[in-house]
């Protein structure tokens, strides 16, 4: 590990070490388990259903050119971002004590690694705290289903808007 002095650090080893995936899968099943997922998956079928019936050309087109089409409408709506705000796990003490707690092990296994002295230490407490807020902002921003943890939930994309 890198001797961690800013929280885009942090970020970087909180994903190396796996923890950021396994919270992305766990939310993930979390809300395939949910009522929310019926409401989201209904809601698609009714956005793709007009689509669908507004251009009737689209019947007689490849099925990729009919999918992008499709993804295009669902894009036009903000159905992810509802979905994941209307997520109770994001908002539950339980689930940001989790990634606090997380945070702090990459911190202590950053600091035995790096012989870290007391003077880093505040700098690296401060990033926890700081991106722990981002880390519990992240799942409102960003759609936690897509196939690459790289390009879903990047908390280094939220701490530059904060």
């Amino acid at each position: 590990m890198s001797n961690i002095t800013n929280p885009t650090q942090l970020v970087e080893e909180f994903k190396k070490s796996g923890e950021f995936d396994r919270l992305r899968r766990e939310l993930l099943k979390e809300f395939r388990q949910s009522e929310g997922m019926a409401a989201f998956l209904a809601r698609v079928e009714d956005i793709a259903k007009q689509k669908l019936a507004s251009d009737p050309k689209l019947q007689y087109m490849p099925e990729a050119t009919v999918t992008r089409e499709i993804m295009q409408e669902l894009e036009r709506y903000p159905i992810v971002e509802r979905a994941v705000a209307d997520s109770p796990s994001l908002s539950n003490p339980a689930f940001a004590s989790g990634v606090r707690s997380s945070l702090q092990k990459v911190l202590q296994s950053d600091r035995k690694a790096g012989g870290q002295g007391q003077a880093a230490n505040g700098t690296s407490q401060s990033a926890a705290s700081r991106t722990d807020g981002a880390a519990s902002k992240a799942g409102a921003d960003h759609d936690s289903d897509s196939d690459s943890s790289a390009e879903s939930m990047d908390l280094e994309d939220d701490e530059s808007s904060d």
